[in-house]
This record gives structure tokens, sequence and C-alpha cells, in this order.
């Protein structure tokens, strides 16, 4: 009786654990939506963009996706806490949630690149410089143009660092940090709620190196493997 005891009670710790950690990321991924919302804001001022020139409004639906897979999160969380048995089936909503909550963000980056490809900022600040500093720059620049690629081009979005992509990759960066910590709470409550799938895997790679030892009386290795 002693060992299922334990086992629920691990299931439930576990749960717990998942609950507050889905809250939790989602209130980052919260915080952070507003902070990208600033720093887009400071972007489109800092390049003079107006209304539906902004990189906040070419933005928004994806912000609003990304809006939607918190409000999910914030519902799995609540589900697991309503529930009075812990079920397989909260791990999976709280694993499909946790997927589409990474996929949304994500999408925030490639909306950003599609932006900077879109409007063609890519030399931006760079052009500015050259244009200060005049003389035969213009001429070596018009030349070099003739043999640029399209990828050389883009290869500038990085130097300069002022692009919608790299906004948003800086905002995620320093805004969204629990999301590791929420896919490794996943794959814990999994594991406590399912042992016997990890169990029979370690009993199978256990039979196989005992019988490798049983078979080898050459290999120190192998003997240290089974222990």
């Amino acid at each position: 009786m002693g060992k299922p005891t334990n086992r629920s009670s691990i299931v439930e710790q576990e749960f717990f654990k998942l609950e507050l950690l889905l809250t939790q990321t989602a209130n980052d991924a919260e915080r952070c939506l507003k902070v990208l919302k600033k720093n887009l804001g400071a972007y489109d001022k800092r390049h003079g963009l107006h209304f539906l020139s902004t990189s906040k409004h070419f933005m928004r639906n994806d912000i609003r996706v990304a809006q939607d897979m918190i409000t999910d999160l914030r519902h799995v969380a609540k589900r697991i806490h309503k529930s009075k048995t812990p079920s397989k089936s909260e791990i999976v909503a709280a694993h499909s949630s946790m997927v589409s909550t990474a996929d949304a963000m994500n999408d925030l980056k490639n909306a950003g690149r599609i932006y900077d490809q879109n409007y063609d900022r890519s030399d931006g600040v760079a052009d500015i410089i050259n244009n200060v500093l005049g003389g035969d720059n213009d001429k070596t620049r018009s030349n070099e143009g003739m043999f640029r690629d399209e990828n050389t081009k883009r290869s500038s979005i990085p130097k300069t660092g002022d692009t919608v992509e790299a906004v948003v990759r800086s905002t995620l960066r320093d805004s969204f940090c629990s999301f590791s910590a929420l896919k490794s709470q996943v794959s814990a409550t999994e594991n406590a709620f399912s042992p016997s799938i990890a169990t029979h895997a370690k009993e199978a790679v256990a039979g196989v190196a005992n019988k490798l030892v049983g078979d080898s009386t050459t290999s120190p290795t192998t003997q240290d493997d089974s222990m």
C-alpha cells in the first residue's frame, strides 16, 4: 500500500508544479508582449513611421495569436487546478498548449523578418553613414552594388542591429525566460504519471547490458555501464 500512496503523492506534486509553471509562463509571456509592443513603438518612432507603415501595426495579428496562446496556457492551468484526480488528458493539454505558445512566439520573429524584407531597411544605417561621409564612397558603393547578391544584402541586418527582427529577438531573449522550465516540468509530470514506460526502457537496457557482461570477459567498461 505504501508504494501506490507514495507514487500518488509524487504525481500530485508534479501536477501542482505544472500548474504553477503554466501560470508563470503565461504571465512572463504576457509581460514580454507588452515590452515588445513598447519596443516596436520605439522602433517606429526612431524611423519616423506612422499608421499603416509601422511595425506595430504590421505585427498586430501575430501578437494577437500569441495572446490567445497565453490565454490557453492559463486555461490549462485552471483545468489542472480544478481536476480532482490527475489525468493524462491534462498532460496532453499542457504539452499542446506549450508547443502552440512556442510556435506563436517564434512566429513573431518570422513576422519581424518579413517586415524588414518588405520595407527593405537592411542598409538604412549604413546609407546614413555613407551619405554623411560623402566623397568617392558613393562611386565605390555604386560599383560594388553591381556585384552584391541578395544574401550579401541581407547579411547587413545583424551588423546594424536596428531591424524589427532584431528588436523581436532581443525582446524575447531578455523578457521570456521561463519556457525551458515549463518544458522540463511537462516531461517530469509525464514521467511521474507514466513511470512504466521509463521503467521498461531501463529494464531493457539493463537486460542487454547483463547479457554483454555474461558474454564478455575483456570489457570492463561494459560492466561499469551495467551498474
